[in-house]
């Protein structure tokens, strides 16, 4: 286990029953300097001293430690009274557990009963409405550990301000399955695919499987455009995103210009930005970093996939609500108005008027 930074928030997982998701958690939080634990509802333990060759341990607490443990509590999951997010911010001189449940049921009931606030990430998609449970897990601890909000836009027609997006040289179909999920609920219907390494169009059938999994393609309904190495473009902006100090702080990237600008996120445990002729993709190339804490990490593309595109759909936005407009009622009729009715629209008549019918 790495050294932790002090006064990040701990990322509790909550009945996580794979054990490669457990293990990707662990190291999200160290790629973000917090310490990582587990609630073990659902056999993660067992599974994973079946699963996971490796030496290290899985650190467990129980509800009753969390509650002693943690002045604040975030239930971390699309819950009905849940805030957004990227405008959450805990006090300050807390220690602050987030807590993410199981990709299928959500945080335990008894989680949500103690828990002091409830967040979600927003989401634009109408059919994938969660994320990979590692993936919302390293967004959750960005967002949480940069100590300043930057508020969700709202727009008129948000779908304007959308870049392209590229997808480039992902070496493991997991990985990239698991993005293309973010990417559709983030709202892209669309993303082209470097796939030089052949994990996803030229796959054997396990692997395709197991790709399109992660990806939840049986619902995912994003169209996937694969591009050649010699196909060149003439987008107006290139926006090349590492996990290197190199260019300028996401946060202070213009990510929302619209379809002429292209998002490129590479998969930097293979590639070298150094080495890519990025001049083929337009005229103006930026390079763009992610603020992480720590240089020396375990690295996993949906990891920092996942937090890059939450970053763009902030920053491209949301439609604003409709405003509910109710129609107007009728003013009441009182006795007087009813009177005034009845002398407009009728006669009067007397009973003796009446015998002579």
């Amino acid at each position: 286990m790495r050294e932790m930074i002090p006064d990040r928030p701990t990322l509790i997982g909550d009945g996580i029953e794979n054990p490669w998701n457990a293990l990707t958690m662990i190291h999200g939080a160290e790629m973000l300097g917090s310490p990582c634990l587990f609630r073990d509802g659902k056999g993660l333990s067992h599974a994973w001293h079946d699963t996971i060759p490796t030496d290290s341990h899985l650190q467990f607490l129980s509800v009753e430690q969390m509650v002693m443990d943690y002045s604040s509590i975030v239930a971390f999951d699309n819950l009905e009274h849940a805030v957004d997010l990227y405008s959450f911010r805990p006090a300050k001189d807390r220690r602050v557990a987030l807590v993410v449940g199981n990709e299928r049921l959500g945080v335990s009931k008894d989680i949500c009963s103690i828990a002091q606030h409830a967040v979600q990430i927003p989401m634009i998609s109408k059919t994938i409405n969660c994320l990979n449970v590692a993936a919302a897990s390293a967004v959750g601890l960005y967002y949480l550990s940069r100590g300043k909000g930057q508020k969700l836009q709202v727009r008129s027609n948000p779908e304007s301000k959308r870049p392209d997006l590229l997808m480039m040289g992902v070496a493991d179909h997991i990985e990239l399955g698991s993005s293309i999920r973010s990417a559709c609920a983030f709202g892209w219907g669309r993303t082209l695919v470097d796939d030089r390494f052949g994990t996803w169009f030229g796959c054997d059938r396990v692997t395709r499987s197991e790709g399109r999994g992660a990806a939840r393609r049986g619902r995912n309904p994003i169209r996937l455009i694969p591009i050649a190495p010699s196909t060149r473009y003439t987008f107006s902006e290139v926006c090349v995103i590492t996990s290197r100090p190199i260019g300028t702080p996401i946060h202070q990237a213009n990510l929302a210009r619209g379809p002429q600008q292209l998002i490129v996120i590479p998969d930097e445990s293979r590639l070298r930005i150094e080495d890519e002729p990025w001049d083929r993709f337009g005229r103006a190339v930026n390079f763009i970093h992610l603020d992480l804490p720590t240089s020396n990490f375990t690295y996993h593309y949906r990891l920092l996939a996942t937090i890059v595109l939450a970053e763009v759909a902030r920053q491209v936005g949301q439609r604003a609500r409709p405003v509910m407009r109710y129609p107007k009622r009728p003013k009441p009729f009182y006795d007087q108005s009813l009177r005034v009715a009845m002398a407009e629209r009728g006669e009067l008549l007397f009973l003796e008027d009446l015998v002579s019918y």
